[in-house]
């Protein structure tokens, strides 16, 4: 028996984003539909390291496969010039539980899946004609949410802003050289928010860098968490009043770990606020905006089923183009003797 081992760079060579979007609007659907098994997810805690683990488990009706994510985020790491999220996907044959294939990804299908969910939102919520963004903060995810955005809007131009200056003028170099963008630095978190039709929360800030008072009518908000613990913030509480519209992708996770967790604290919010999670939006049975005017709110947290759905994708495309490292496993014993021979 073999196992396939896949790493980040070979994954990053099997996705688009136009897929992962798709894929992760169809995990919502089946979602919403019924079709998917995930019983939970346990925790480990590090505190000594600011370290914690989470495992869960995913599979999706009719999938060929199911899938065990192992993802961690380690705060300390960068210090140590390690990455603070890293992954392992265990991907297992759905008829028979023999195990397929391992998949070390860094966290790279965890952040590709956030930016999929944020485009969707954007997709659901934001006004179909939008000119001007706003990128606050120039971390990881606000990468991933611009690129995912600009697969399902176009845009005029963009405002990036981050508390350092050296991370904004990298952000900008990586966005132009990707894409055919007209992206510029902002000079303060509130001149590029004032003037965006959609606003993009990713910084690495523990302190509201985006004010209720700087949001024109009928901008859409997209906030997102990576880290799994209640520690950033990017929006003021009154933002969440502000809002006329506000959908989350998991109202549990939410509150746990994303800006709801601090609206919650603040509170500003009932759960009676909140008008569904994206799987009821892509489904139907929650509507979106219906008014150009109207301020749209998506709290964006990452769900594991959609690291399943995307690992799924990933290794059939990876099987197609011969990614992958073989790894051979032994043979599995058909039968167990019961000599003392057969326990060495």
């Amino acid at each position: 028996m073999s196992l396939l081992l896949i790493n980040e760079d070979e994954l990053r060579q099997t996705i688009t984003i136009a897929e992962a979007i798709e894929t992760v609007k169809q995990a919502f659907m089946a979602s919403a539909e019924g079709h998917m098994n995930m019983p939970g997810s346990f925790s480990l805690h590090l505190p000594d390291v600011q370290g914690k683990v989470n495992v869960e488990g995913t599979y999706f009706s009719q999938s060929p496969y199911y899938v065990i994510n192992i993802d961690s985020h380690f705060r300390k790491n960068p210090d140590l010039n390690l990455p603070a999220e890293n992954g392992v996907l265990l991907v297992f044959d759905a008829a028979t539980g023999v195990p397929v294939a391992v998949m070390v990804d860094n966290g790279y299908l965890t952040n590709i899946k956030i930016g999929a969910a944020g485009a969707l939102a954007a997709d659901y919520l934001a006004n179909h004609q939008i000119s001007k963004a706003a990128v606050i903060g120039a971390s990881k995810q606000a990468f991933m949410q611009l690129k995912s955005l600009t697969s399902v809007r176009q845009l005029e131009s963009v405002w990036v802003w981050d508390a350092s200056p050296l991370r904004a003028d990298n952000y900008v170099r990586h966005m132009v050289e990707d894409h055919d963008l007209n992206i510029r630095i902002a000079p303060s978190s509130q001149a590029a928010v004032e003037q965006a039709d959609l606003v993009i929360a990713a910084a690495e800030s523990e302190q509201p860098v985006i004010k209720a008072a700087w949001l024109k009518p009928g901008v859409h908000i997209t906030s997102t968490a990576l880290d799994h613990q209640p520690v950033k913030q990017n929006l003021e509480p009154e933002i969440w009043q502000r809002a006329d519209l506000i959908v989350v992708d998991s109202l549990k996770q939410c509150i746990q770990m994303g800006e709801l967790y601090h609206a919650q604290r603040a509170g500003v919010i009932r759960y009676s606020d909140i008008q569904g999670d994206l799987s009821d939006l892509i489904s139907g049975r929650t509507r979106g905006r219906t008014q150009a005017d109207q301020i749209t709110l998506a709290d964006i947290t990452g769900l594991g089923s959609h690291d399943t759905a995307l690992a799924t994708l990933a290794l059939e495309k990876a099987l197609f183009l011969g990614l992958g490292q073989r790894l051979e496993v032994g043979i599995p014993s058909q039968g167990f003797g019961v000599g003392v021979g057969n326990l060495l």
